[in-house]
């Protein structure tokens, strides 16, 4: 038990720390738009094909929060896997700024364009994204229906739809961790609500939205299409 939970922490941390590493290098020294999503979505997509076969392939705390309230996974793996992901990502940072320098981290630690949008608009659309990534999520993890085999790709097409809508309006993190690691570099903690708060509120929204409406539809149809068998009658009770 405990070497699969260090296994798993181990994937959740590599993981991570290539996501933060990729999309913070990408960004901090080409400082171009287009390439950074596309290197953002083909990170995480390679390395949930790489690795969610071992952990499941959060490199996310808020996709962590949505399985913890879907029950597939308990608290304390939560936990684990909250720590394993921050640790990768401020490693990832750390790895940014030996390589490029502090400036390049800083660049891209997400932040609030001010001049278009306020914090708590900010929240709503990092929380919007980061709800549609989730059910991405469930719809191809958690569906029986779909074919795993698609999952790391459509994952990956949500990062770089999420990322590309938002870059330059909140930093476009759909991730906790994405902002963690620049962060604990950078110090530039001023938006912290906004990568923090906002994908959090979306895993839930996605849960709720996924658990009370998607899959409840399709519990009643497969009631309606096979209906549980009447069982059949017992001993009477009267004399």
């Amino acid at each position: 038990m405990a070497d699969s939970w260090l296994r798993n922490a181990i994937a959740e941390a590599v993981g991570t720390l290539s996501v933060v590493f990729v999309t913070v290098a990408t960004l901090g020294i080409a400082g171009q738009a287009t390439p950074t999503v596309l290197a953002y979505g083909f990170v995480v997509m390679g390395m949930v094909a790489a690795l969610g076969h071992v952990s499941g392939g959060h490199f996310n705390p808020a996709i962590t929060l949505a399985m913890l309230l879907a029950k597939k996974i308990d608290a304390l793996g939560a936990g684990i896997y909250w720590a394993a992901q921050l640790a990768g990502a401020a490693l990832g940072a750390v790895l940014v700024a030996v390589v490029a320098g502090d400036d390049a981290v800083a660049v891209a630690t997400p932040a609030v364009n001010e001049e278009l949008i306020n914090v708590g608009g900010a929240i709503a659309l990092e929380a919007i994204a980061t709800m549609f990534l989730v059910l991405v999520v469930f719809g191809t993890v958690l569906d029986e229906r779909s074919p795993l085999s698609i999952y790391p790709f459509a994952i990956g097409g949500a990062v770089v739809a999420g990322s590309a809508s938002l870059l330059a309006l909140t930093g476009g993190a759909l991730n906790p961790a994405r902002g963690f690691g620049p962060a604990v570099v950078s110090g530039e903690w001023d938006d912290i609500a906004t990568w923090l708060a906002g994908p959090l509120v979306g895993a839930v929204l996605a849960w709720a939205l996924y658990h009370f409406v998607i899959a409840e539809r399709q519990r009643n149809r497969r009631r309606k299409r096979y209906p549980d068998p009447v069982p059949p009658p017992g001993p009477s009770l009267l004399p």
